[in-house]
């Protein structure tokens, strides 16, 4: 299966109207559509490993007679769409964020550009007090208080280099007026509506 036609970014580009002509099923057929519909039948056609012209045909099979065939390919490129942001939507979030840190068997947690702590796991509480011996042993992650040695931005957008893989940075953990300084492993966190990594505790 080839790679999906990517959406360019140029929204002048996205909204000019082409017209083309496409062999579907025994006829040609001229089309016109604005480029970002195109680009997503494209899309569509990679997925399934056929044509533009297969992908029409089936999309017109599904018309009423006398339908509007543009108007119906703008639907299907919709629908395409929204059937991917709904998967794409059941694997990020906060809820998905706390499943990774949860299933991490090393201390881990997640952290958000205002230094919030926005998950954490039971390993991460046992690494905080087997290092501040005076802990309460039912202390929780409320009042600990994580930095790192690198501006979150400036991690952020490392990690979004493709191919960059984990960032080892240092962190120091704050609880009252001790302190824990060590390294951890960072990746970006699957959310969307903020920049927020998970980072995983590295073994002295």
């Amino acid at each position: 299966m080839t790679k999906p036609a990517e959406i360019p970014r140029d929204e002048d580009w996205a909204f000019q109207p082409r017209f083309r002509v496409l062999r579907v099923g025994a006829t040609r057929r001229g089309i016109r559509l604005e480029e970002i519909f195109w680009t997503v039948l494209q899309q569509i056609a990679d997925v399934r490993d056929c044509s533009v012209g297969d992908v029409i045909e089936t999309c017109e099979s599904r018309l009423e007679k006398g339908a509007n065939l543009s108007s119906a390919l703008r639907v299907e490129a919709v629908g395409y769409l929204q059937g991917a942001l709904d998967t794409a939507s059941r694997k990020i979030g906060r809820q998905a964020v706390r499943n990774h840190v949860m299933a991490s068997p090393s201390p881990c947690f997640a952290l958000t550009g205002d230094k919030q702590l926005m998950a954490y796991n039971p390993a991460f509480i046992g690494f905080v007090q087997s290092r501040l011996s005076s802990l309460a042993t039912d202390t929780t992650g409320r009042g600990v208080r994580l930095s790192l040695d690198i501006q979150f931005s400036e991690l952020i957008e490392k990690l979004k280099i493709e191919g960059s893989g984990p960032a080892t940075v240092g962190f120091v953990i704050g609880v009252d007026r001790q302190l824990i300084r060590g390294r951890l492993n960072a990746i970006l966190a699957p959310l969307m509506e903020q920049e927020a990594i998970i980072g995983f505790i590295l073994p002295n």
